[in-house]
């Protein structure tokens, strides 16, 4: 930590440490980390970007702005530059297919609110691939941090991190592109953190993804008004109206400089192995597994029974899910998916998929358990066979989280299993050549133009 972090309150040292932050000062395993969130990030983007509500959100960007020169990932139409990180947040975080930071005090999608801002300031001015990738780690670690500030309270009160903690890491991120000082930038968190935001009420609808989208297109708000001299709190993280104590009911404030400028949340962050609620994948993997070992499929089980964390059974409760949206937070309906399908893809989580009789069929069988003992990433799942023999897999962290990561081989495929389809096999290589390359371009407005989809 540096001497003017050291010697400031909470809110200004977080500031300082994202504006003076440099390359040289990441570790190489930093480095290697926000280049795999950069290319799970620009995947699922991708993925997304041909969706309805990625289409209505385009519409209501020529409705209220018109015309822009930004881009909008995987599309064709460009946009004005807030509209244009508006939509690319919210196309990150609709899947719910993004990167996932999810120690036991928090739960961060990291990258959606982030790289859209870094990814529009290069289209603006000029940013190097190290100065990219430099922000980026200085948003996530400002946002991962007050989120673990912030705590588990925070969210069973009913605020969506990703919302909430989000806005303050894009001002971080789109502050260090802009060179803005200490100062400057303290007040660029001030304006984020007095507009965060996100409610839990509207998870399964368009809402959620939303969250994302606006804690981009507010960060970069707060970050341009700062530079313009306009003025906001200095202590908008651990002041006495500020978001730890209205926004929390158990706060931890020494979590936000906990070994600032050495410990690195990136290097525990993860990566979906499937594109719905993380809270499902041990359950997931639990059923995959049995499958690999004893060789049954859906119509030989007679009933299934899924012991998870009392959150993950709470959050994942829907048990019988009508949209698509529905069906990403429904644990009964992944594990039936998960019976059902050699692995579980998007179009496992569509509208038609969570009323398709088959599967809804499979959801019968399901029974969840609470269980307080079992940690997030963990789940034992047991099947009975219509033969009368059980089967028994426990999980103790799930496929993507940081003790069983994605390897870059695997987060490769992934990367193209999502982005061959909307832009061509061809188009997709490239990109993620030029991802893994990112340190090595001296325009990373580059990288972000080869996401547009051509005629």
């Amino acid at each position: 930590m540096t001497e003017s972090a050291r010697a400031s309150g909470l809110t200004s040292a977080l500031a300082a440490y994202a504006a003076e932050l440099q390359f040289v000062d990441l570790p190489d395993a930093v480095i290697h980390e926000a280049k795999r969130a950069l290319i799970d990030h620009v995947g699922v983007a991708v993925a997304a970007s041909g969706e309805a509500p990625v289409d209505a959100l385009v519409r209501v960007s020529a409705r209220l702005t018109g015309p822009g020169p930004y881009t909008v990932v995987g599309r064709g139409e460009t946009a004005t530059m807030p509209y244009a990180v508006l939509a690319n947040g919210f196309a990150a975080h609709l899947l719910d297919y993004d990167d996932t930071f999810n120690p036991g005090d928090t739960t961060v999608h990291g990258s959606a609110p982030v790289w859209p801002v870094i990814f529009a300031l290069a289209e603006s001015q000029t940013v190097t691939g190290r100065e990219a990738l430099t922000a980026f780690v200085a948003g996530f670690e400002t946002e991962c941090r007050l989120g673990r500030a912030a705590g588990d309270a925070h969210y069973e009160i009913g605020w969506h991190v990703t919302g909430t903690v989000g806005h303050v890491g894009a001002a971080a991120a789109a502050g260090r592109v802009l060179k803005l000082s200490p100062h400057v930038l303290t007040m660029a968190l001030g304006s984020a953190g007095t507009q965060a935001a996100g409610l839990k009420s509207v998870y399964g609808t368009d809402g959620k993804p939303l969250h994302a989208g606006k804690a981009a297109m507010d960060g970069l708000l707060s970050a341009v008004m700062a530079q313009e001299g306009i003025t906001s709190s200095s202590d908008i993280v651990e002041g006495p109206r500020g978001i730890l104590a209205v926004m929390s009911t158990d706060p931890a404030p020494s979590k936000l400089l906990e070994g600032l400028g050495t410990r690195w949340h990136l290097l525990a962050n993860g990566y979906k192995a499937y594109p719905n609620g993380s809270l499902t994948h041990p359950a997931i993997d639990a059923v995959l597994q049995l499958r690999a070992q004893h060789g049954f499929v859906a119509a030989d089980v007679k009933r299934v029974r899924a012991s998870v964390n009392t959150k993950a059974a709470t959050v994942t409760g829907k048990v019988d899910p009508r949209t698509g949206l529905d069906a990403k937070f429904s644990l009964t309906h992944a594990v039936a998916v998960a019976l059902l399908a050699r692995r579980p893809q998007p179009e496992h989580f569509t509208d038609s998929a969570a009323l398709d009789p088959e599967i809804g069929a499979v959801r019968e069988l399901v029974d969840v358990l609470s269980d307080a003992a079992i940690g997030k990433r963990a789940a034992e799942v047991t099947v009975e066979l219509a033969d009368g023999t059980s089967v028994t897999c426990q999980i103790d962290d799930n496929k993507g989280t940081p003790n069983n990561p994605l390897s870059d081989e695997e987060l490769t495929e992934k990367f193209t299993d999502n982005v061959a389809p909307r832009l061509g096999a061809q188009a997709a290589a490239a990109l993620a050549a030029a991802c893994w390359a990112t340190e090595d371009t001296d325009d990373f407005a580059a990288i972000v133009r080869l996401t547009q989809k051509l005629p």
